[in-house]
């Protein structure tokens, strides 16, 4: 087997590897955008799938880390076999900036990126729930 081929049966089977270890698609049965009812008196499930952003500080190259948890007021979603946030996406000013892809039971809700804030005036993330649609939350940079 030459050099080629050999670089190809690896890329394949890598391939192989990647989507064997993906989670069922048919288990993701909402995909609809959900919003809390009354902001102000926000549900304990409500709370559990509202993305919280944290946004740190700027470093030396003026890149500020940007944290998303899946989950408000210490109330974390979980991540289970059959429940969990299959992936959260992250906008600043609407534009995409990150997004994470989890698998269910060894990954958990959360999403850190370095990010160039300068002139950003809004953060969005939205959080993917299997079961219970997707949530989205913002902040307002100063």
């Amino acid at each position: 087997m030459n050099r080629r081929e050999a670089l190809k049966a690896a890329a394949l089977a890598a391939m192989a590897t990647t989507v064997a270890s993906a989670y069922d698609e048919k288990l993701i049965v909402n995909r609809t955008k959900m919003k809390i009812a009354d902001p102000k008196h926000p549900t304990k499930a409500e709370l559990k799938h509202t993305p919280e952003i944290t946004v740190g500080e700027k470093d030396a190259a003026g890149y500020t880390l940007v944290e998303v948890t899946v989950g408000q007021e210490g109330i974390i979603h979980p991540s289970k076999a059959d429940h969990w946030i299959y992936e959260i996406e992250l906008f600043a000013d609407g534009k995409a900036v990150d997004k994470v892809s989890l698998e269910p039971v060894i990954s958990r809700g959360y999403l850190g990126s370095r990010v160039k804030l300068d002139g950003i005036k809004t953060l969005t993330a939205v959080a993917k729930c299997n079961l219970h649609g997707d949530w989205e939350s913002s902040v307002t940079l100063k």
